[in-house]
């Protein structure tokens, strides 16, 4: 079985969130549509089986989010 890491973009809905200074933020990547959003479930999807997210070290990964003020 051949594995091939190639760089992916993952969506992330958005939301309207106040982040207070000191706050912490984590991101939870699931292999399947939140349950508690049915009106965003995806109708048709092409990925199957096992993936693997590579992060940090030589794998860049970031989150970007912009600041409104």
């Amino acid at each position: 079985m051949l594995e091939e890491i190639v760089p992916v973009e993952i969506e992330i809905l958005a939301s309207s969130t106040l982040l207070e200074a000191g706050s912490s933020l984590a991101v939870d990547v699931l292999g399947h549509d939140a349950a508690r959003y049915p009106a965003f479930r995806h109708r048709h999807t092409v990925n199957r089986g096992y993936h693997t997210i590579h992060a940090g070290g030589r794998f860049d990964s970031h989150l970007l989010l912009p600041r409104v003020s």
